[in-house]
């Protein structure tokens, strides 16, 4: 086995041996965020995406706060200065990744131009068929427009990996930790990827399987959604992150 496998296999199980003691503690909590995310599909988008970090926030504040031995409120449910930080260091999290991926966006559309112009001088931009066409006989250029995309979303991936350890870093050092948390990830992108697509393959695969058994069941969808992020997912993730943060902060304090 090597140390990665390893790696990942210790999280994978830091995860899911505390899963049921962490639903125990924070149940309120987590059924908190269930109902907050299922009221969200109700409302507009911009407050439904309020809410739905409001929902995280919630019950990230009662898991970790749970695993750094602080205060746990009523099962979980509190909202105190640990939730403001969250709440701070998400926002700004989500910020950065916007921004970045803004950037990307533009770079991205300004190769695509760039690649169909040379392709096509008199290129109608307005035609998503003349796009595909003059993208189509670029030829080697085409296929780096065709990468670009790709590039991309594997950069904000790595992003979001490298803020991966931003809640744990928050409640453990009461302060908000964003990019102050980028060491802590140093080296551990493939095992976060690893740890997170593993916990998170059940989730998705019920609800592919719930989607396209009931299409048109959006309500109950939802709720089946919120209950296994809240009830399994986001459970087994926080005591995976904060297996990894732990590790992470040891190696950083030597």
């Amino acid at each position: 086995m090597t140390e990665g496998s390893a790696n990942v296999g210790a999280a994978l199980r830091a995860g899911y041996s505390d899963l049921g003691a962490s639903i125990n503690a924070c149940w309120a909590a987590l059924l908190a965020a269930i109902v907050l995310t299922v009221l969200a599909t109700a409302l507009p988008p911009a407050i439904k995406t309020l809410a739905l970090v409001v929902a995280t926030v919630i019950a990230q504040g009662a898991l970790y706060r749970r695993a750094f031995g602080r205060a746990s409120g009523l099962k979980g449910l509190r909202w105190g200065r640990d939730e403001w930080r969250l709440l701070g260091a998400h926002v700004m999290a989500l910020g950065l990744i916007v921004l970045i991926g803004s950037i990307l966006l533009v770079v991205v559309g300004a190769i695509a131009l760039g690649v169909a112009r040379a392709s096509a001088p008199d290129l109608d931009v307005g035609s998503a068929s003349a796009w595909r066409q003059a993208l189509a006989s670029a030829g080697p250029a085409g296929l780096i427009a065709g990468l670009a995309p790709v590039a991309s979303l594997a950069v904000l991936v790595w992003l979001a990996l490298r803020l991966a350890l931003v809640a744990p870093a928050t409640v453990d050092q009461s302060g908000v930790r964003v990019l102050s948390a980028f060491p802590l990830t140093k080296g551990r992108v493939a095992t976060l990827l690893a740890a997170v697509l593993a916990l998170a393959l059940p989730p998705l695969a019920v609800r592919g399987l719930v989607g396209a058994s009931l299409p048109r069941a959006d309500g109950l969808l939802a709720a089946i959604v919120a209950m296994m992020t809240y009830l399994y997912l986001a459970p087994v993730l926080a005591g995976a992150l904060t297996h990894i943060y732990r590790q992470s902060a040891v190696i950083q304090d030597a």
